[in-house]
Order: structure tokens, then C-alpha cells, then sequence
């Protein structure tokens, strides 16, 4: 256990050391050589520059004459025979508690010029390990024999002193000390807290010289002090857990995991329900059966914490995939551990289903159709294969079937076909066993399918996957068994498949890129998804709907928008269907200036010129049948008005566009009252 401690802590403090390193700053030395002459002042009782000396130094400085500290005199207080006995009965919780952290940390200091030490909340060493450098000069001085105090009574101005005073890390730097044989030593501490908050000690950092060390102690220190802070809140609340033993029990039973407790003998103290059932022990067998399966387990954690591992166990002649994780409890002499054991569909990224049928918006006809025929095949177990452009929420359909289907809170596991190389296919999606290839994991890993055992299995893109992986999917949709790669067992299985393509599969299986045998396994049942030109009358109200959903995001609230807007949106074409739409509504939101409403302005350009085409066109169509001498005049207003608008009212660039002078663009807007109120808009806004 010591060594892990000491790799991680390891790692920890050199990760620090890279952070905290820092640049002598030219002025600081000049500024310490400032304070010592203010310094020098002090203790002879002439007034001092309080714009050089720090406040907390000052008023510490304050303190230590009014305790009658000599400052000339290395009079540090070594501790009596009978106060050292008492001190070790009063830090005996200390050193339990933090005697082997303290330890480490002091080890990896020695390397780098820097003495660690834990102090108690009286300002007594608790322990005290310095680099052979800086130990040698302390205790040439004699000013850091163990145990002894570094209180403000007994040596004056220290970093611990004024750290658990001030309950706040604090940096003193040589002639900022009392005493002027710390001259040439620089301490960072920070204050030590049990886990209500209350002070019990200090850490201290001290170097011998400052010139020499280019770390930034007060960020270390306060930094470590934080690591042991945490170490008191996780022993007390461990404590607490062991005074209540009822508690430890309540607690293991509310755990979402399946948890068993064991010593550091190896045997178990005490486990939830949960696990019997993963694990399907039998209520006379549990104790002996767990034993078995803990034994098994304990391969996996090799003496490391374990987070979250891929482990496979069998269960009753039937393999099974687990995620395990593994927490050390420290318990003042003893080591003890918990397993935690979760399934593994329950806690992998992207194996659930998030979205309803109610997620689902539209109310086009023919997209109601598909909606409604959805429902009812989600009462089915039947596979269902899902027609449709790219966007058109193909997924989103998945999920909703899922959802609604009996198969409800169990995985739905996706996989994008196209996005998988196709020499690693087959083993995504069935597994393999371990050492089936060369990089394969030492333990195996289980596939898709089996990670999704008792749900459904969505398969995007499903045209892209090779053809061999196809032989050996449609082997395991017809026996409901699959063999992982590099295995000779079967394992069964238990999915429901929906499947997803942007093409007509039976022309693929024509061509010779899909099996066309495949294609009838997996589609019982047919879903064509409109394309979003399809069905225009539902861009407003997904348009509504995206704008709602991205106003709440950005924190925009009654939000304004103009009727062009929406009837922009309805003009174009829409090529990637309602992903697009999603995407050009977060951009407009994310481009509206404060206090402006969503308009044309926001939308990108093909977009406003799919509107403008439209507009003018229904425009033109508009005046065809109208009985009037005046056409040629009418459609000239039509289009000056249409430039006026895709211009924002800039007269120069309008006329540059229509080929006239600005002096005739403007004498035609003079005369006509509409191209007038056109204008007026842009220049009220």
C-alpha cells in the first residue's frame, strides 16, 4: 500500500513541481534586503516603513516584542521529557492520520532542496524530514530540533504561527521573521483542517535559500494542505460509518452498484442484495459463492485501484460482462477494500436511449404516418429497418421505438457502421477473446451485441458494414448466438435490431454490396423518413422549437422573431434536412446582437437568396394576371425593392446592382410611397 502511495503522490508532486516553477523576480531580493533594514529598525523601537513591511509581518512583529521574544537569541523552545509525552498522546490522531503521506512527501522534497513538516495546531513539529542540504544548515543552528515549538510566545514571526492564526496560507520570507537567526530561511504554510472545518495544524515548506529554490511553495503548500484536508473529511466520515454499523449496511444497499466489503485477510465484512443478483447466488450458497467470485475479482485490482474495468465472469456456465471498480479504506491499521460491480450496458457511454416519441416534432401528414406506424411496432419484438437522408433523425426514431418498446431501461446500443475500419468491424461488434490479434486486450473484450443483451441494437449506416461482418450477423440474428473473435464458445444472445440506411439496399444487394438475405432478417418492418423539403409545413414549428431550445441555452429570453424569418427557412432547400435546420438556428442565435430580433440578417446567405428568388418570383406571378397597363412599372418596384432590402437600404450599392445612377434610384423612390416606406424602415433602424 506504502509503495502505491508513493507512486501516486510521486506523480502528483512532480506534476506540481512543473506548475509551480517560477522566475526569480530581480526586485525581490532588493525588497527582502528593504525589509531586513525595517527589520533593523524594529527591534531597536524606531519608527518603520509600513508601505515595505507586510501587514501580517507587521502586526506579528507586533506580538512577538509585546511576548518579550529576543530576537537576537536562538531561543526556540525544545520540549520537556513529560511535554514530548504529551504531544505525542495529543498528535497521535495526526500522525495515524497523515504519518505516512507526510513521509512521502518529505522523501520526494529531500531531492528538490525543500524540508516538509507537519505541525500540530499549538505550532509543535508533529514529524520532520529535511533535504541532507538544508538539514545539515538547520541543525548547525539548532533551530529545528524535533519536537520543538514554532510558536509566535517562543520564537516570534513564523508561516506556521501566522497560518494557524490567520486560518490562511501565508509565505514568509527571510528578514520578514522574528528571529533573526530564520533570516535565511523562506516558509509557505498552510493550515490543516479536520473535516468541520476547525484547524488541527499546519504543513510548513521551508527552504534554506531563497536564490537557490525557484518553486512556488505557497501554491505547493497550500496545495498539500488541501490533499489532507481531504484525507480528514474521507477517516471521519469513515469513522462516523464504523460507529453505525447499521448505516455501513443502509449505505451498501442504497449503492446503485452491486458492492461487497472485504478485510485485509480477504474476507468479507459485508455486502448488498445487489451483487447476489448480478451474480445470481444462491440464498444458502452466498457467503461460499461470493468468496469464489471476490477470489476472481481480486485478479483484476492487482493491488491498484481499479476503475471502472471491462471484467467478464462466468455465471452459471453463461459469461457475462461487468465493470469493476475497486476503493481503498484505510481503517488506522488495517487496509480493507470495497468492490463495486455494475453491468456493464448500465454505465457505458451512449448505451441509452434518451429520446420519446414526444421528443418527436412535426405534424406533416406523411410524417405523422411514420410516427404512428413507429408507435405500433415498438409494442413488437420485430426488427425494424429505417429509410432516410442523412438528418432526417433516424436515431431519434431508434431511440423513440426503444423507449416504447418492453425493452425500456434495458441498453440501446448504437454503432455507426461507416465510421468503424472495416478489418475491425467484426470484432466491435462481437467481440474477442484474449490474445485474438496482435493489440488485442489481455482480458478480452466483449462486443456491441453482447453489451447490448436484452435491448436494442441500432445499426447506422448498415449499407457500409463488410460483407463478411454480414455473414456473421445474420448467422447470429437466425441462432441467437454469437462466437466472439478468436473464441470457440457460443454465447447467446438476446437484441432486438433496428437498423438505419440512407440507400436502397435491394439496388445494393444488386450491385453486389449487401446480402440480400440480410436485408429481409432485418426488415420486418419498414419506416421511410420524409426529407425535410418534403414536408415544409413543419419547418415553423421545428424552427420554433430549435429556438426555444437554444434561447434557454444562451440565456436569451422573449426572444422576437420577424414572419421573413420563418418564411426563409421555407424557401430553401435543405440538403441536410433537419440537422441543418438545428445548425442554422444555433448559428442565428449565437449571431443576434443584444436587443435585436431574429431576422434575415442572422441567416446565411444561400439561405436569403433562396427567399429572395421565391419572394420575386411570387411577385412576378402575382402581377401576371392582373389587368393593368402598368406591368413593366409594377415589376420594376418589385425588384427595386427586393435589391433595397438585400442592400439594407444602402442607396450607392442598390444602384450599382440595378445599373442605374443613384440620382435615378433615388427620383424613382421619391415617386413611389412603398419604395419610400422601404427605405424609412432601414434608416429608423
Amino acid at each position: 500500500m506504502e509503495a502505491e502511495s508513493s507512486i501516486s503522490l510521486h506523480n502528483c508532486f512532480n506534476e506540481l513541481m512543473k506548475k509551480t516553477d517560477m522566475v526569480i523576480d530581480d526586485l525581490t531580493l532588493p525588497k527582502l534586503y528593504k525589509i531586513e533594514y525595517e527589520w533593523e529598525k524594529f527591534i531597536h523601537g524606531k519608527p518603520i516603513n509600513k508601505d515595505i513591511v507586510p501587514k501580517l509581518i507587521y502586526k506579528s512583529w507586533q506580538r512577538s516584542m509585546e511576548y518579550g521574544v529576543n530576537p537576537n537569541l536562538n531561543n526556540r523552545k525544545i520540549l520537556s521529557p513529560e511535554e514530548i509525552k504529551k504531544q505525542i498522546s495529543d498528535s497521535k490522531g495526526m500522525i495515524d492520520r497523515f504519518g505516512n503521506i507526510v513521509l512521502a512527501l518529505q522523501r520526494m522534497a529531500r531531492k528538490k532542496g525543500l524540508n516538509i513538516q507537519l505541525f500540530d495546531n499549538q505550532a509543535r513539529n508533529v514529524q520532520v524530514l529535511a533535504s541532507s542540504y538544508l538539514h545539515q544548515g538547520l541543525e548547525l543552528r539548532d533551530m529545528f530540533p524535533v519536537p520543538a515549538s514554532s510558536s509566535e510566545m517562543d520564537i516570534g514571526t513564523t508561516a506556521i504561527s501566522i497560518a494557524l492564526r490567520e486560518n490562511k496560507s501565508v509565505q514568509v520570507l527571510g528578514p520578514e521573521h522574528f528571529n533573526k537567526y530564520l533570516h535565511d530561511t523562506y516558509c509557505s504554510a498552510a493550515p490543516v483542517h479536520n473535516s468541520s472545518g476547525k484547524v488541527i495544524g499546519a504543513l510548513n515548506i521551508a527552504s534554506y535559500s531563497y536564490k537557490q529554490n525557484k518553486i512556488d511553495t505557497l501554491v505547493l503548500v497550500t496545495f498539500l494542505a488541501r490533499i489532507l484536508d481531504n484525507v480528514s473529511f474521507t477517516m471521519d466520515t469513515l469513522d462516523k460509518l464504523g460507529i453505525y454499523d447499521l448505516a455501513i449496511s443502509k449505505t451498501f444497499e442504497y449503492l446503485p452498484q452491486g458492492a461487497v466489503y472485504i478485510n485485509d485477510k480477504n474476507s468479507i465484512n459485508r455486502y448488498n442484495d445487489k451483487i447476489i443478483d448480478m451474480l445470481n447466488i444462491n440464498e444458502q450458497d452466498i457467503v461460499p459463492e461470493l468468496l469464489k467470485y471476490v477470489s476472481t475479482l481480486l485478479q483484476y485490482d492487482n493491488n491498484d485501484c481499479v476503475e471502472k474495468k471491462e471484467i467478464i465472469l462466468d455465471i452459471k456456465g453463461k459469461r457475462k460482462s461487468f465493470l469493476m471498480s475497486t476503493r481503498k479504506i484505510f481503517n488506522k491499521k488495517y487496509e480493507d477494500k470495497v468492490i463495486l460491480l455494475e453491468n456493464i450496458d448500465q454505465n457505458l457511454p451512449g448505451n441509452r436511449a434518451s429520446y420519446t416519441f414526444d421528443d418527436i416534432v412535426g405534424s406533416n401528414e406523411k410524417f405523422n404516418e411514420m410516427k404512428m406506424i413507429a408507435q405500433k411496432v415498438a409494442k413488437s419484438h420485430g426488427s425494424v429497418l429505417i429509410f432516410g437522408e442523412s438528418g432526417t433523425g433516424k436515431e431519434l426514431f431508434a431511440q423513440a421505438i426503444h423507449n416504447a418498446s418492453p425493452r425500456k431501461g434495458k441498453p440501446f446500443v448504437a454503432i455507426n457502421c461507416g465510421a468503424i475500419p472495416h478489418d475491425l468491424a467484426e470484432s466491435e461488434l462481437f467481440g474477442y477473446e484474449p490474445g485474438a490479434f496482435t493489440g488485442a486486450s489481455a482480458n478480452g473484450k466483449p462486443g456491441k451485441i453482447e453489451i447490448a443483451f436484452g435491448g436494442t441494437l441500432f445499426l447506422d449506416e448498415i449499407e457500409s458494414m463488410p460483407l463478411n461482418t454480414q455473414i456473421k450477423l445474420l448467422r447470429a440474428l437466425s441462432t441467437s448466438k454469437i462466437c466472439r473473435v478468436g473464441g470457440i464458445k457460443d454465447i447467446p444472445i438476446d437484441i432486438r435490431v433496428i437498423s438505419a440506411t440512407k440507400n436502397d439496399l435491394l439496388t445494393e444487394a444488386d450491385k453486389g454490396n449487401f446480402r440480400e438475405d440480410l436485408y429481409y432478417r432485418i426488415g420486418t418492418i419498414t419506416l421511410n423518413l420524409p426529407a425535410l423539403r418534403e414536408r415544409k409545413d413543419d419547418i415553423p414549428e421545428l424552427a420554433k422549437y430549435f429556438i426555444d431550445l437554444y434561447s434557454k441555452e444562451y440565456g436569451l429570453k422573449n426572444l422576437q422573431v420577424d414572419d421573413d424569418f420563418f418564411t426563409a427557412l421555407s424557401c430553401y432547400y435543405w440538403r441536410g434536412n433537419i440537422r441543418e435546420l438545428r445548425n442554422v438556428i444555433e448559428r442565428s442565435i449565437i449571431l443576434l446582437d443584444d436587443g435585436k430580433k431574429l431576422s434575415l440578417n442572422q441567416l446565411p446567405e444561400k439561405i436569403v437568396k433562396a427567399y429572395s428568388y421565391k419572394d420575386l418570383q411570387d411577385k412576378l406571378r402575382s402581377i401576371q394576371d392582373k389587368k393593368s397597363n402598368n406591368l413593366m412599372k409594377l415589376g420594376e418596384e418589385i425588384i427595386i425593392e427586393i435589391v433595397l432590402n438585400e442592400e439594407n437600404g444602402n442607396l450607392s450599392r442598390a444602384a450599382n446592382r440595378l445599373g442605374i445612377s443613384r440620382p435615378t434610384l433615388c427620383n424613382k423612390i421619391n415617386s413611389n410611397e412603398k419604395l419610400k416606406n422601404t427605405v424609412l424602415k432601414f434608416r429608423l433602424e
